[in-house]
């Protein structure tokens, strides 16, 4: 396990997960993870490739989004079961569902920051979400999951929800990362650039045939 010192010099570059997880997950014998500079194409012969960039924000220069037919607020753990049924919504694209057990559980980590879990509303209905840790430790904001409703996408929801936790993350963490699916249909490397995120760090998941 590389310092933590090593860490904050290249957070994105030096590992494909924020260090507190690092520090308590073990990979499968199966799996293998590679950072794009040490990743051949001959290895997609024995393991199958899925991809991910992971992103830095120094929380400088942070943009301002402002649209005034939504509010925002902050989501307390008695709405987390109204939460885990719009991101579930959300995601019809992709094979995910969350549980509430599982989103409670984010509220039980070392790294829960509840003022930093974020909703877009309209007229009081969740339309959207940013659920985002902080590492006091590494002093690193961590954007965990973003989603809006397909039915609200493309009204700068997301992007309004990323600069508002940035805008808190700015008074206490030293840096903001985040990591996503390169090849994924709602593109959401485009909307966290569009947000100051900066990096060309992409990891490989290898999975063994």
């Amino acid at each position: 396990m590389i310092s933590i010192n090593e860490y904050k010099q290249n957070p994105c570059g030096m590992l494909s997960i924020p260090y507190w997880k690092a520090e308590k997950i073990s990979i499968p014998d199966n799996i293998k993870i590679v950072h794009n500079n040490n990743f051949d194409q001959a290895m997609l012969n024995k393991y199958n490739d899925k991809k991910y960039f992971r992103l830095f924000h120094n929380l400088k220069n942070i943009p301002i989004f402002s649209n005034n037919n939504y509010t925002y607020g902050t989501i307390s753990k008695t709405e987390i079961n109204e939460l885990v049924k719009m991101i579930n919504a959300s995601y019809t694209h992709a094979n995910v569902c969350a549980s509430a057990d599982y989103i409670n559980g984010l509220t039980k980590t070392k790294v829960y920051c509840p003022e930093l879990w974020i909703g877009a509303f309209d007229n009081h209905k969740l339309i959207g979400s940013i659920i985002c840790d902080f590492d006091t430790e590494i002093g690193e904001g961590i954007i965990e999951w973003l989603q809006v409703l397909p039915a609200y996408r493309g009204k700068g929801i997301a992007s309004s929800l990323i600069c508002k936790a940035l805008n808190i993350m700015k008074h206490t963490a030293e840096f903001a990362t985040v990591s996503g699916e390169c090849d994924n249909s709602t593109n959401p490397e485009g909307v966290y650039r569009k947000c100051g995120f900066e990096g060309n760090d992409i990891w490989h998941i290898l999975t063994k045939l």
